[in-house]
């Protein structure tokens, strides 16, 4: 009985872990592809960014840069608008995501 409850336990931590997990991919989508679209290219909207083949700490720390208006380039006040939207958990997302690329 003590088992059975214990694996029940752990199930439904699983069960609502996964129901609140953040999609770094749904986000990008959502807030990034219209000017980096695969990531692959610079966006058009300007500074020449390319995304692919940075890391997700790197993208975590950019994105976290432009939220609290520490980092930022030309299209940093566009950048801090969509970053400004977002929260932790979804920048920690978007970075997996990015990094993964």
């Amino acid at each position: 009985m003590k088992k059975l409850l214990a694996v029940l336990t752990i199930v439904c931590c699983f069960g609502v872990t996964a129901a609140f997990a953040v999609d770094g991919g749904e986000i990008y989508k959502k807030h990034c592809a219209a000017c980096h679209r695969d990531g692959s290219e610079s966006s058009r909207a300007g500074g020449d960014v390319v995304l692919k083949g940075q890391t997700a700490q790197e993208i975590e720390m950019k994105l976290s840069g432009y939220k609290d208006g520490t980092y930022g380039g030309a299209k940093k006040r566009t950048m801090e608008r969509v970053a400004g939207r977002l929260s932790p958990d979804e920048i920690k997302a978007l970075g997996s995501y990015i990094g993964s690329l």
